[in-house]
């Protein structure tokens, strides 16, 4: 890491491609920077244009997070597609985890071009996460380092090393809306998720992939990658994949 900002890696970015654009949006306590492999590849190998927003309260503080709910960022979200969708022929929608979950969200309100849920949580292992609603009264932050983590292996693997306890119903509340609208997505999805994540219940994706209304539809198993599988040594099945899929009409 050097005298490197960590924060240069957690920023948003914006690749200039062709009419067809891709919005990729990072995880719950993560940053965009777990996205720029993905994006790095469509833009170069596809030729896409490609929007990766950092989430309000993210790559910042945990404190900053901390003021921030899951309205800001369905909304910070959607402000972002609306402006592609106006100036692109077609906008694709894919996330991360949480970001997973709000490309759902998206493809359920809107005509999206195509979705791509990769490790999206509908259902997680961590029980402690459904008593955060009462937990949040008595502890302000589960984890033992509060401030922005770089992984030694990876640059791009930027995420905060601790959550902040209120935040963690507005993650739950968005699992809850994407699953209870699921049928409404009929547009081509691609679910992504790893045998081996141990955040995200594998289950989620076959939950996902039963519910939702399209008719074009496939799972992308992966065996060894963790749950932020767009930065682990499997990504580039991920971008095959997904270029695969982009490209496939």
């Amino acid at each position: 890491m050097g005298d490197v900002d960590v924060k240069e890696y957690a920023q948003p970015f914006f690749f200039k491609g062709n009419d067809e654009a891709c919005l990729l949006i990072h995880g719950f306590t993560g940053s965009a920077g777990h996205m720029r492999y993905l994006g790095e590849f469509l833009n170069q190998e596809g030729g896409y244009t490609i929007s990766a927003p950092l989430l309000p309260g993210h790559g910042t503080s945990v404190e900053d997070m901390e003021k921030r709910d899951w309205q800001e960022w369905i909304d910070y979200v959607k402000k972002e597609y609306k402006q592609l969708k106006e100036e692109y022929n077609k906008v694709y929608v894919m996330g991360l985890s949480m970001g997973g979950i709000i490309s759902l969200i998206l493809a359920e309100e809107y005509n999206v071009g195509k979705v791509i849920p990769i490790a999206a949580p509908i259902k997680i292992y961590s029980k402690l996460a459904y008593l955060t609603p009462v937990l949040k009264y008595f502890k302000r932050f589960k984890g033992s380092k509060a401030e922005i983590l770089q992984s030694d292996q990876d640059d791009y693997d930027v995420y905060y090393g601790a959550t902040p306890i209120s935040t963690v119903p507005s993650l739950l509340k968005l699992m809850k809306i994407a699953r209870k609208n699921l049928t409404k997505i009929t547009v081509p999805t691609l679910i992504i998720q790893s045998k081996n994540d141990r955040t995200v219940k594998p289950i989620s994706a076959e939950i996902i992939y039963k519910n939702i209304s399209s008719q074009d539809k496939d799972i992308l198993w992966l065996d060894n990658a963790g749950h932020v599988c767009t930065i682990s040594d499997e990504k580039e099945i991920i971008h095959q994949q997904v270029l695969s899929f982009l490209s496939n009409d």
